[in-house]
């Protein structure tokens, strides 16, 4: 490992093990640190890629696969200490969340649609085995962790049905686009809240494609800096 390499980003590294030690208390900081390291040698091209699109992308994107590096050892070593498989994990997509809320919010499941329990291609289901009810009280779980701003925006959302337009005037968010990244973030939360978006796998490349790169750094700015 090229630790000459790796010190300009050693910033990061502590940033995130910070970050992830807060949320897994019961996992020893130095061991986040640990891991967080082992992805630079074993992804050695990454930083040579990302670096030659620009530092402002390559900090983006650094950020989001240590961060993913955190969760997945903090995950497997919480399971490990408690007893359960990683595997029994459940992720919630977030159009899965937004099918969901408006039953929730408005305590009916009746309007509540359709939706792939497991089936093939789709999202897996949830350790109980897709139950609706299940999935319910944990959206209603999540939805009460939230602060009472990002609550009401969502209650604006999806139990009442409003569009941007209508939020961004009641809540005087000035515009339809403020309004809908205020719901996003919202949503972000409260997925954040039942337990984060699913991992991703980097696979390391001698090359890049240096625009897909740039857009999705470009969107991971906004993230990072949040």
């Amino acid at each position: 490992m090229n630790w000459q390499r790796i010190e300009p980003w050693d910033y990061i590294v502590i940033a995130v093990a910070s970050e992830y030690h807060r949320k897994y208390s019961m996992v020893e900081y130095d061991d986040i640190k640990q891991s967080l390291y082992e992805w630079f040698a074993e992804h050695p091209n990454k930083l040579d890629d990302w670096e030659a699109i620009g530092k402002r992308d390559a900090k983006n994107l650094l950020y989001r696969s240590l961060r993913n590096q955190a969760l997945d050892y903090c995950q497997r070593w919480k399971a490990k200490s408690l007893g359960y498989e990683v595997s029994d994990l459940f992720y919630y997509a977030p159009e899965v969340v937004e099918a969901i809320l408006p039953a929730v919010l408005r305590q009916d499941i009746t309007i509540t649609p359709q939706l792939n329990m497991g089936g093939g291609g789709g999202t897996s289901a949830p350790s109980e085995g897709g139950n609706l009810m299940a999935m319910m009280i944990e959206v209603d779980w999540g939805y009460w962790k939230l602060a009472k701003d990002d609550r009401r925006i969502i209650f604006l959302r999806y139990a009442e049905s409003m569009d941007y337009k209508e939020i961004a005037n009641i809540l005087q968010l000035g515009t339809e686009d403020a309004a809908r990244m205020r719901t996003k973030r919202a949503l972000n939360r409260m997925i954040g809240k039942m337990g984060g978006y699913k991992p991703f796998r980097d696979e390391d490349s001698t090359s890049v494609d240096k625009e897909s790169t740039s857009t999705e750094g470009a969107t991971l700015s906004e993230e990072v800096t949040d």
